[in-house]
């Protein structure tokens, strides 16, 4: 077996310690919240390493940490880094219950997901003895100090510090942005005990007084507590490596006096339609999200084995349907349990298979290319069907399937389900063929499916087929709706709001925009973007009893372009109003917007006015001449809307979204003005009251660039007529 080694940056054979034992130590979770599939990724990578070697027949020791312990300071609280004190107070739980709670829900997912469990799962709360223990070694060997009741390790005395990521300590030096903490002897170097502060709830007394450890130490006691030195494998995800992993190994070697990890084994990031996941992103999906939307979490597990650990993972909801489609054609080589009846197949053809999988795993866990070997082997005509279950069942043991539980589970059916299919076959009996379909489908729906071998029809287990309870399928983009923009107009006005996890204040737009239409028909386009709360249950019973609502599902949050492209491909209105939900229509909007789009020069209107002298300050300005308007209302002639194109996508975020739009539509030669004394209320902007500062800086900062770069050589659209 080889696997690649962070520490060497390069394949390497395996050769334990003390073989057959191998002991491996995985960085677990910090319990203030759900893990999201992110997390779960770095953990299916540990579960089948384990399998492989397993397979390999090893017997693998795994501990896998429980990070329980607040780590910031009581001034930080306000800004919610302290993750698990700041979950706790939140919650009005303490910090335990809350960590006792998340630890469940992990193990919980990790079950889902068929993730075999560590031997061990300590906490750091119950190892600060160890913690404690440790540093008091580092400071008697002269690499760690103590001031002000904090302890510190001192980077320049460890001259290895760096190995494991490249990062150096003049690297770090010159990449300091932020105030040093004064009480360190030197600015990269970083704590292993912060002396506690007034009103703390988590300390516990230290030579040094009371205080709590610093993130790093808790891993290094605990492996060493648990594994000893050295051992065998490291596992974590890439984020991991620096500072994490790099401060382990320098704290858990200037103890030992030597390598400590033989092999340091990281999983690549998983990303949500090309984006890290964040819980500010909308994309931090977890386990439970996938089960509420219908899918076998197995699915998820199925996915992550079709890239190799070390690759990024592009995760999105067509990827998972594809995978859940996967999964069950594989589930379908075993449901005749008649495999079980037969010995372990030893012929030639068999070996051969074997062969080819044994090479694959044992290739730093190529499980892509097993799958792919696996997937060869079923369809194998020199193999009997049994033959061919029996090796399946075999390789699953790596891929952690659970296969063999399979024709057992997929024949637990409800009675109202096999009631269903009577009625189904009575109806084809009858020739009704049209009200059949209808039955099967509405049992693929609820994830059953109807199959009718020669012996008659039977129903099995599949969730093949994802769908929201019955309703429309879901989009992953704007590119899958249908550009209407070519059909005649049917609407005197079409309005976009977009719904994610806004239910109240979605309900108030929407609702002032019936009370004030007037006598015209509204066409109005809701685009869902995967909400978690009430959102999409209640906006799906909107549509329902609205003939002039279009509602489009998505199965994610599409970001704010996307999805004001699915309302302008859709809409079938003379003006199109793109609002945003925070706006409350007090009055009669859409005649004083019809008004100002009478005439043929004008592309766009709104409530406020934006001007700029240089393309990167920008000033409200009463107009009515401006060079842009905000997206809180905007309206377009929907008869401009093929010649100027759709919104750009990469606006995920709505701020400079408007701008870029505006002057879009003002290179055209058309004239944007401010419609004045609009009837509006403005609400709160929750998405931007809700946003942490960083956030905001971060993702404005994003979108100006994208708009800068697109306009600031146009110096000629800053010229603004004077009427």
């Amino acid at each position: 077996m080889r696997l690649y080694n962070t520490l060497t940056r390069r394949k390497e054979p395996f050769r334990p310690i003390n073989p057959p034992r191998v002991t491996v130590y995985t960085c677990g979770p910090t319990v203030y919240r759900d893990v999201h599939i992110g997390n779960l990724r770095t953990y299916l990578m540990a579960d089948w390493l384990k399998r492989v070697l397993l397979y390999l027949g090893y017997q693998v020791f795994h501990v896998k940490n429980i990070t329980d312990v607040g780590h910031m300071r009581q001034e930080l609280l306000e800004q919610g880094e302290d993750k698990v004190i700041a979950a706790a107070r939140a919650a009005g739980k303490t910090s335990k219950e809350i960590a006792q709670y998340y630890t469940q829900r992990f193990h919980e997912d990790e079950k889902a997901v068929g993730i075999l469990p560590a031997d061990v799962y300590p906490r750091a709360t119950e190892h600060i003895p160890q913690c404690i223990d440790l540093i008091e070694r580092m400071i008697q060997k002269g690499h760690a100090y103590e001031a002000g009741g904090n302890v510190y390790f001192d980077v320049q005395g460890f001259p290895e510090y760096g190995k494991l990521s490249g990062n150096l300590p003049e690297a770090l030096l010159r990449g300091v942005r932020v105030e040093v903490d004064p009480l360190k002897r030197h600015p990269e170097d970083f704590a292993l005990w912060k002396a506690a502060e007034p009103g703390r709830e988590m300390k516990w007394p230290s030579p040094w007084g009371e205080g709590f450890p610093g993130w790093h130490i808790e891993c290094s006691a605990m492996s060493l507590h648990y594994l000893g030195a050295p051992f065998d494998i490291h596992t974590g995800g890439v984020d991991n490596i620096f500072p994490h992993h790099e401060d382990e190994i320098a704290q858990s070697e200037s103890v030992v006096g030597g390598q400590v990890v033989r092999y340091w084994v990281h999983g690549q990031h998983l990303l949500a339609d090309g984006l890290k996941m964040a819980k500010s992103a909308g994309n931090d999906y977890t386990i439970r999200d996938l089960q509420n939307r219908g899918f076998d979490p197995m699915a998820f597990r199925y996915l992550c084995l079709t890239v190799h650990y070390r690759s990024r993972l592009n995760f999105t909801f067509n990827a998972l349907k594809a995978a859940q489609r996967g999964l069950s054609h594989l589930r379908r080589h075993v449901e005749d349990p008649a495999w079980k009846e037969i010995s372990r197949p030893k012929g030639e053809t068999a070996e051969a298979w074997r062969s080819r999988f044994l090479e694959a795993i044992a290739d730093d866990l190529s499980l892509p290319r097993a799958l792919a070997n696996t997937w060869k082997m079923v369809h194998d005509p020199s193999l009997s069907l049994a033959e061919r279950a029996r090796l399946l069942v075999e390789f699953d043991a790596v891929f952690g399937l659970d296969l063999e539980s399979w024709p057992e589970r997929s024949r637990r059916i409800p009675e109202r389900v096999w009631r269903m299919a009577g009625e189904r076959e009575a109806l084809r009996a009858e020739h009704h063929f049209q009200e059949a379909d209808a039955l099967r489908d509405q049992m693929e729906a609820e994830g059953f499916e109807v199959r009718d071998p020669a012996r008659g029809p039977t129903v099995v287990l599949c969730r093949s087929r994802v769908e929201w309870k019955g309703y429309p399928r879901e989009i992953s983009s704007s590119k899958e709706v249908p550009v209407l923009l070519g059909e005649p107009t049917r609407y005197p006005v079409t309005v976009s709001l977009v719904a994610h996890n806004n239910w109240a204040d979605l309900k108030r737009c929407y609702e002032s925009v019936r009370h004030h239409q007037g006598d015209r028909r509204v066409q109005v386009v809701i685009v869902e973007g995967g909400s978690r709360d009430e959102t999409r249950p209640m906006v799906l019973g909107l549509a329902r009893n609205d003939p002039d609502l279009v509602l489009w599902l998505a199965d994610h949050p599409l970001g704010e372009a996307a999805s004001r492209n699915v309302a302008l491909r859709q809409a079938l209105g003379e003006m199109v109003v793109l609002l945003d939900v925070n706006v409350e229509i007090t009055g009669d909007l859409f005649s004083a917007l019809e008004r100002t789009l009478e005439d043929p020069r004008v592309g766009g209107t709104g409530a406020h006015g934006l001007v700029t002298e240089d393309y990167q300050q920008f000033h409200e300005a009463p107009g009515p001449e401006v060079h842009a308007v905000t997206l809180y209302c905007f309206a377009v002639p929907r008869r401009i809307l093929l010649e100027v194109g759709w919104m750009d996508e990469r606006f995920r975020f709505y701020r400079h979204l408007d701008l870029d739009y505006s002057f879009r539509i003002r290179s055209l030669g058309y004239r944007i003005l401010v419609t004045p004394n609009l009837p509006l209320r403005f609400h709160p902007h929750r998405v931007w009251e809700e946003m942490e500062e960083h956030e905001r800086f971060r993702r404005s900062r994003a979108n100006y660039y994208i708009f800068y770069r697109r306009w600031h050589h146009h110096r000629h659209l800053l010229s603004l007529p004077s009427s």
